[in-house]
């Protein structure tokens, strides 16, 4: 099965990252701000998108270092995939390592979300380390209809 994998490094402490993945107002900071639900472990969080719908996340683990989703809701290609984030210590620096797995082929979308996943890492990145993060719908687009 296909996986996205991408990663940055960043001198931001494991615990500002971890609450950046952790709770609403960090998740709403670089992703998309229509962000609601409960981030704790065996939560679920609604990310939403405006019109292009959204996706519901079931937290299936949190820790200092890492956290875990299932997709449970939202487009056909996610359900059942998994989004995990491993915040690796690096010397002067935390590697934050991400994986989109679980895809079934390597389809248009998977290419699109691929793209779209190094936008709002870069985003989460720049939250992070200026406060600046570009969440939808202030996001980069990527498609010639503005998705």
């Amino acid at each position: 099965m296909p996986n996205i994998c991408l990663t940055f490094g960043t001198k931001t402490p494991a615990s500002d990252i971890c609450a950046a993945l952790t709770t609403l107002e960090g998740l709403a900071s670089w992703w998309t701000r229509d962000t609601a639900g409960d981030p704790k472990q065996d939560g679920t969080v609604t990310f939403t998108f405006g019109s292009n719908g959204g996706f519901d996340m079931r937290v299936i683990k949190v820790a200092p270092r890492q956290v875990h989703w299932e997709c449970i809701k939202g487009p056909e290609d996610w359900i059942g995939t998994r989004i995990e984030f491993e915040i690796q210590e690096e010397g002067s620096h935390n590697q934050l390592m991400f994986r989109h797995a679980g895809w079934k082929s390597e389809n248009p979308f998977f290419h699109h979300c691929s793209t779209k996943w190094a936008t709002f890492l870069l985003s989460l990145r720049d939250h992070l380390e200026k406060a600046q993060g570009r969440p939808f719908p202030d996001d980069i687009k990527i498609e010639a209809s503005g998705m």
